[in-house]
C-alpha cells in the first residue's frame, strides 16, 4: 500500500513540477485580449448590457396585448335557494290549494262561471292570491374554460417607460465602453509595471555582482597589504545592503506580476514572461487644445453622463404620466358546462364572449404624484450639475496627463545622458582605484550613482508609458 502511495506522490509531484515549469509568454496585445475576456469588471459590464437589453424588452412588452387562458371545474355540495311568490291561479286557490270563496259587494257568493258559462272570467277581475315558493338556481357541477385579452390603447407611463428604456440602453452601452477603456488602461499600466519591476531587479542584481566582485578585489589587495581593512569592511557592508535591496526588489516584482496576472484573469500560480520594451523616445508633439476637443467629442464617460441626464428627464415624463388617463381594450371568451351529478353526457357547453373599452381618469391621489414630479425634477437638476462637474474634472485630468507626458519626456532625455555619464564614472573610478588614485568609497559612490541613474531612467519610462495609457483612455481610444 505504501508503495502505491509513494508512486502516486511522485507522479503528482512530477505533474505539478511540469505545470509550474511551463512559462506563459505575454505581449501587450495578448494581455489586453486576456483582460477583455477574463477581467471581472468586463464581465460585470457585459451583464449590465444584458440587463439593459432585457429591461428594454420588458418596457416594450407593456404595450403589447396580454392573453391568458383560464379553466375551472367546481362542484356545489349545496345550492342556495331564493324565496319567490307566484299568483297561482289568480284569485282561485289559497296557499293550501283550496278554492277561495269570493263575495260580491252585497256579501253574496260569486259564481265560478260568468253568465255566458265561461269559467273564471269574473274571478280574474278579483284580487291576486300569492303563493310563496323556494327555488334553487344553478347546477351541482360547473366546468368553464376560456381566454381573456387586455390591450392597452393609451397609457402614458408605458410610453414613458419605453422611451426611458431606450435611454437606459444608451447609458449601459456608454458605461460598458468606459469600463472597457479603463480595463485596457489598467492592463497597460500593469504590463509596464511588470517590465519596470524586471528592470529594477536586473539593475539591482547587476550592481550586486559588481559589488561582490569589488569585495573580492579589495580583499585581494588587503591580503597583499595594499589597502586598509576599513575598505574591506566597507565593501562587505555594501554587499550586505545591496543583497537586502535585491530581495526587496524581487518582492516588488512578485507583487507586480501578481497584479498583472489578476488583471488579465491569469492564475496567480502561472509563471509569466512579459514580452515588451519599456524604453521609448521621450519626445511629444501633443497640443493641449486639440486634445481637449478630441476628448469632448469622443470620451464615452461624457456620453454616459449625458445619457443619465436624458434618463432623469424621461423619469419626469414618466411621473407626469400619472396625471394622464389610460385607455384599454378588454375581451373575453368562455365555454361553460353546467350539469348535475350523473348527467354529464346529456349536458351541453354554453358559449359567451364580450368586448369592452375602459377609460381610467385619475382625479386625486393625495398630492402624491405632484410630490414625485418635484423629486424627479430635483434628480434631473442634480444630474446636470454632475454632468458639468465630470466634464470639468476630465479637462483637469487631461491637463495633468499632458503635463506628465511632457515632464516624463524631459526626464527620459535627461536620464539617458545621466546613465551614460554614470557608467563612465564607474569605469573611471574602478581604474583609478586599481592604480591607487581613488578610494574604495569613491568607487562605491560611483556605482550607487550609476544604479540610481538607471533606476530613475526606467521610472521615467514607466511614467511616460503609463501617462500615454491614461491619455488613450481619456481620449476614448485604445
Amino acid at each position: 500500500m505504501n508503495k502505491y502511495l509513494l508512486i502516486l506522490a511522485i507522479s503528482l509531484g512530477s505533474y505539478y513540477s511540469s505545470a509550474n515549469a511551463e512559462t506563459l509568454e505575454v505581449s501587450l496585445e495578448k494581455a489586453i485580449d486576456l483582460a477583455l475576456k477574463n477581467n471581472i469588471n468586463m464581465q460585470n459590464a457585459q451583464e449590465d448590457l444584458a440587463k439593459a437589453k432585457a429591461q428594454r424588452k420588458e418596457a416594450f412588452s407593456s404595450a403589447l396585448p396580454v392573453v391568458s387562458a383560464f379553466g375551472q371545474v367546481s362542484h356545489s355540495f349545496s345550492i342556495a335557494s331564493q324565496p319567490l311568490s307566484f299568483p297561482v291561479p289568480f284569485g282561485v286557490l289559497t296557499a293550501a290549494g283550496d278554492p277561495v270563496p269570493l263575495m260580491d259587494d252585497s256579501g253574496n257568493p260569486v259564481p265560478y262561471t260568468d253568465p255566458g258559462g265561461t269559467p273564471g272570467r269574473i274571478l280574474q277581475m278579483t284580487g291576486v292570491q300569492m303563493i310563496p315558493v323556494d327555488l334553487a338556481f344553478g347546477s351541482e357541477n360547473n366546468m368553464v374554460y376560456g381566454l381573456n385579452l387586455t390591450q392597452p390603447l393609451f397609457e402614458g407611463r408605458v410610453i414613458a417607460a419605453i422611451r426611458g428604456a431606450n435611454v437606459y440602453s444608451d447609458l449601459a452601452n456608454s458605461a460598458a465602453e468606459v469600463t472597457r477603456l479603463t480595463v485596457i488602461e489598467n492592463t497597460k499600466k500593469a504590463f509596464y509595471g511588470v517590465l519596470l519591476a524586471d528592470k529594477m531587479v536586473a539593475v539591482m542584481e547587476k550592481s550586486q555582482e559588481v559589488m561582490e566582485q569589488n569585495l573580492e578585489n579589495v580583499s585581494a589587495l588587503y591580503a597583499q597589504g595594499k589597502t586598509a581593512e576599513f575598505d574591506v569592511i566597507r565593501a562587505d557592508v555594501q554587499v550586505a545592503n545591496q543583497t537586502s535591496r535585491v530581495s526587496n526588489a524581487r518582492k516588488m516584482r512578485e507583487l507586480a506580476h501578481a497584479t498583472f496576472k489578476r488583471n488579465c484573469g491569469i492564475s496567480i500560480q502561472q509563471e509569466i514572461v512579459a514580452q515588451g520594451i519599456l524604453e521609448v523616445e521621450g519626445k511629444s508633439d501633443l497640443n493641449i487644445s486639440e486634445l481637449q476637443k478630441k476628448m469632448l467629442a469622443q470620451q464615452p464617460l461624457l456620453n454616459q453622463v449625458d445619457a443619465n441626464v436624458r434618463l432623469m428627464k424621461e423619469n419626469i415624463l414618466m411621473v407626469k404620466a400619472e396625471f394622464m388617463p389610460s385607455v384599454a381594450l378588454t375581451g373575453s371568451y368562455q365555454q361553460m358546462l353546467p350539469y348535475d351529478d350523473g348527467e354529464f353526457e346529456a349536458a351541453e357547453f354554453r358559449e359567451s364572449s364580450s368586448l369592452a373599452i375602459g377609460v381610467n381618469v385619475p382625479i386625486f391621489n393625495g398630492f402624491g404624484s405632484t410630490a414625485r414630479v418635484q423629486k424627479a425634477k430635483a434628480d434631473h437638476r442634480k444630474s446636470e450639475y454632475q454632468q458639468q462637474d465630470i466634464k470639468e474634472n476630465l479637462l483637469l485630468e487631461l491637463k495633468n496627463i499632458y503635463l506628465t507626458i511632457v515632464e516624463s519626456g524631459r526626464k527620459i532625455d535627461a536620464g539617458i545622458k545621466g546613465v551614460t555619464q554614470a557608467h563612465k564614472g564607474v569605469d573611471m573610478a574602478q581604474r583609478l582605484y586599481q592604480q591607487g588614485m581613488a578610494s574604495q568609497l569613491q568607487v562605491l559612490d560611483a556605482q550607487s550613482a550609476s544604479d540610481q541613474a538607471e533606476l530613475g531612467l526606467y521610472q521615467a519610462y514607466f511614467e511616460y508609458n503609463s501617462a500615454r495609457a491614461s491619455l488613450a483612455r481619456a481620449l476614448g481610444e485604445e
